[in-house]
């Protein structure tokens, strides 16, 4: 989303922009080198309009293979379900580790596809500037290796990082091992990059562009943000690149709309990029939102804010209809009680809503308000759900556990619940709660001030978005037992309905194209005719049956030792019931 609406502004100030999502292509070459015709066959599937659910089960099953034969030394790769693994092997998150790791860039993943396909593209455009964006730590091995491949072929290409990632690693930053990363580009972008990008590229000094980070001989300086944020409603129309193809049938792309979130979670910090982060957003106009959407051209949109307002999807919904032009989206919403009117969920899905993404988190009130969460009320949770899936809406619900003061006990109600309500709803995410940088959470906890938590040791890892040095200082929480009611929940997400056809048909860009009476069809066909998916690994359940039973009996006193999933099931909803 970001290099798009960088290369529009870049373009609107008279600029020539190649855009290139690597990552998308570094994966197909990889798993093209390992199979060949068949991987070839499984990527037009997944991008065949008329391919059936039989044949995209059996793409899928043909990256899975594949991936599991690519021998990596330093990096460990999967093609599984809704996510590309690429994990690195030598690199934690310590500074001195990414050093050692561009010394011996030969071995990663991703070097010969560099070697052979983007530096011989880099150097048939004869950029000026190179700009590679990080999402997310995973891909930050990658854009280092290819920073340095291109500093070592052209010293004269002046290369700048940005993306989300390194707003949330400012720590890193004033640690002396840093400035040497520097040997490999020139500036980062850790904050908003709309003008910064434009001033670096047309020869302003680093020193003088706001949210920039650069060295001065030695030293590594970090610019303040910007005094005066971009207005939202300026920004031009995204131009996305064209040559390289989402995994899906059609083209759909994300939008952002909206600064930041307006809420202040305690354990997230997403949008830490923004000019605005934690502080009252800047939003598109509706109006401009349906204009940029008829100027793409699409008929479905993935909005990537971290919250979509409901009265601001009807807006847009209705500036669509204006215009004439007939678009449908995915979007982030809060479980707020707006969505207990059955009418209001209707008027969603007539503006354009198909599917949403829910962060209930808890079934605890007292954690969601700690969680600064207060309009979750998990009573609704129930009648919210049925709402959104008689509305036609595709529901995705994200859950955490290991929330400092949170019971095994109350977390282990998540098994029933999810059994009772689990036909309205499609996809499910549980996580381990981490001190996530740059959180609410994370900085008191830094301060000694969040309950529950003492941050322990010397930070290391500064370069890992998680700040995983950290104990639960109260007496029945752990991390292995937040670790063991994490693996159960997996194995309920595993016997959910949706599981197989949801792995089949990865991610709402291929999941929007049809109807919930549709994936309902398809999941019974795929339950008919295809192996059933395999439930968590034993030795992970049985653990974790192990550690339940001894947190039931230290947090209430229950002596029942659990041997079964389907015994910590039933002890759950018998909790449940007394509660």
């Amino acid at each position: 989303m970001g290099t798009a609406y960088l290369a529009a502004v870049l373009e609107q100030h008279g600029h020539r922009v190649v855009q290139h999502y690597g990552h998308i292509e570094a994966v197909e070459y990889v798993l093209r080198r390992h199979g060949g015709e068949s991987v070839d066959q499984a990527l037009r599937t997944v991008r065949d309009p008329a391919a059936s659910i039989l044949q995209r089960y059996d793409a899928r099953v043909v990256f899975e293979r594949v991936s599991a034969r690519v021998a990596s030394p330093s990096e460990s790769f999967a093609v599984e379900r809704n996510n590309v693994r690429l994990d690195s092997r030598e690199f934690k998150g310590d500074i001195s580790e990414l050093h050692r790791v561009l010394k011996s860039r030969e071995q990663y993943l991703f070097y010969d596809y560099f070697t052979e396909i983007e530096i011989s593209r880099i150097r048939a455009a004869a950029p000026d500037v190179v700009g590679i964006s990080v999402a997310d730590e995973r891909q930050l091995v990658g854009a280092c290796v290819l920073a340095s491949l291109i500093r070592e072929h052209n010293p004269k290409i002046r290369i700048f990082m940005g993306g989300n990632y390194w707003s949330r690693t400012m720590n890193a930053y004033h640690d002396p091992e840093f400035a040497n990363l520097f040997n490999h580009w020139d500036a980062i972008v850790y904050a908003e990059g709309f003008q910064p990008i434009v001033d670096l590229v047309e020869g302003v000094e680093a020193a003088s562009v706001p949210g920039v980070v650069w060295r001065d001989r030695d030293t590594v300086r970090v610019n303040p943000r910007t005094t005066a944020p971009v207005d939202f409603d300026a920004l031009p129309t995204p131009v996305f690149d064209q040559g390289i193809r989402q995994w899906c049938p059609d083209f759909v792309p994300p939008l952002y709309t909206m600064s930041n979130c307006p809420m202040r979670c305690g354990f997230c910090s997403i949008a830490a990029g923004s000019d605005t982060f934690l502080h009252k957003p800047r939003a598109m106009s509706e109006r401009r939102v349906a204009e940029h959407i008829q100027a793409l051209g699409v008929e479905r949109v993935d909005f990537v804010d971290e919250y979509m307002p409901i009265t601001r999807q009807i807006k847009i919904g209705r500036e669509l209809a204006r215009i004439g032009h007939h678009a449908t989206w995915q979007c982030y919403l809060t479980a707020n009680d707006q969505l207990l009117n059955p009418d209001t969920c209707q008027a969603m899905a007539d503006a354009g809503c198909r599917a949403v993404q829910l962060g209930l988190e808890s079934l605890d009130p007292q954690t969601l308000r700690q969680e600064a969460k207060p309009w979750n009320h998990p009573t609704n949770y129930g009648r919210i759900l049925a709402n959104l899936h008689k509305a036609g809406i595709q529901v995705h619900v994200f859950i955490i556990v290991g929330v400092p003061g949170e019971p095994i006990n109350r977390s282990l109600s998540w098994l029933p619940f999810l059994e009772e309500h689990g036909e309205h709803i499609l996809t499910i995410k549980s996580s381990r709660y981490r001190l996530t940088r740059r959180a609410p959470d994370e900085r008191a906890a830094a301060a000694h001030q969040l309950l529950g938590v003492e941050v322990v040791g010397k930070d290391h890892q500064l370069l890992n978005l998680n700040r995983d040095q950290f104990r639960y200082t109260t007496d029945n929480l752990s991390r292995k037992r937040v670790e063991a009611i994490r693996d159960l929940l997996e194995e309920s997400c595993r016997r959910h309905w949706a599981y197989q056809i949801t792995s089949t048909l990865p991610w709402w860009i291929n999941r929007g194209r049809f109807t919930l009476p549709q994936l309902r069809a398809d999941a019974e066909l795929l339950r008919a005719q295809r192996p059933p998916e395999p439930s968590i690994p034993a030795g992970h359940l049985k653990r974790g049956l192990s550690k339940i039973t001894s947190a039931l009996r230290d947090e209430i006193g229950i002596k029942t030792v659990l041997t079964s999933y389907q015994d910590a099931r039933d002890a759950a909803a018998r909790l449940r019931a007394e509660d």
